[in-house]
């Protein structure tokens, strides 16, 4: 079965990703942050119908140096804290991994959201999905995870 959706991907430039914040850019500069690539995918499908998520992000971020992607993984990490979201076991993803969820009302059901963040070696990593909660959780998003983690291993 062929799915209606909209694709986005593309590669994020350093410049890009600071969205004109100086000390933004000067950070993901100091960390050796050289590259990033980010693809999104939009079902067309009613989130109080569907099965799975309505929307799936996955993004990565390579740095010079594990090091480098330590001190990127701690502010991404920090950032998605800051959310309000509540905090979730990943159990064993990457080197360094941290989960959050979020539920909110949507017309007469709940709409469920995950992110994970994991860093493996100089890489920073992020999937995002979100859908209907009663169809979702934290496994789909883990198992997601864990293809982009082996096929990052393989490369």
């Amino acid at each position: 079965m062929i799915e209606k959706g909209s694709k986005n991907t593309g590669v994020i430039s350093n410049k890009k990703a600071a969205g004109g914040e100086a000390s933004v850019l000067h950070q993901y500069q100091a960390e050796g942050r050289q590259t990033a690539y980010m693809t999104t995918f939009d079902r067309e499908v009613s989130p109080q119908e569907v099965v799975g998520p309505v929307v799936i992000a996955s993004s990565a971020v390579t740095y010079m140096s594990a090091a480098g992607a330590t001190s990127g993984f701690a502010l991404a990490k920090k950032q998605l804290g800051q959310t309000g979201w509540e905090q979730v076991s990943t159990g064993s993803l990457g080197a360094q991994a941290a989960a959050f969820t979020e539920t909110k009302a949507l017309d007469q059901s709940e709409y469920q959201s995950f992110v994970l963040a994991w860093r493996q070696a100089n890489v920073v990593n992020e999937i995002r999905i979100a859908g209907n909660a009663a169809t979702l959780d934290l496994n789909y998003a883990l198992t997601l995870a864990r293809v982009q983690q082996r096929t990052e291993t393989r490369n």
